[in-house]
């Protein structure tokens, strides 16, 4: 996926999840392994949940969480995109 960070919902999706993650490398590392170096664990993944609730009203269960989804920036971005378009 192709993803264009100047969009108003991408740049808030990233930046709810460098707020999650304390780490401003996923604004510019879209392939980062986020759990492989410890960015997100089950802690923060809860937090970016908190988030993105806050941020756009979007309910996540943490039973619905998968974390090959949500293993880099470009996959979590994907993976909120497509959970906001199936709302609508």
């Amino acid at each position: 996926m192709t993803v264009n960070l100047e969009t108003d919902v991408v740049r808030r999706i990233v930046e709810a999840l460098a707020a999650a993650t304390g780490s401003g490398d996923v604004r510019k590392q879209l392939d980062l392994p986020l759990y492989d170096l410890g960015l997100l664990d089950s802690f923060t993944t809860v937090n970016l949940m908190l988030e993105l609730e806050a941020a756009f009203g979007l309910e996540i269960s943490p039973t619905d969480v998968d974390r090959a989804a949500w293993a880099t920036p470009r996959l979590f971005i994907a993976d909120i995109v497509r959970r906001l378009a199936a709302r609508t």
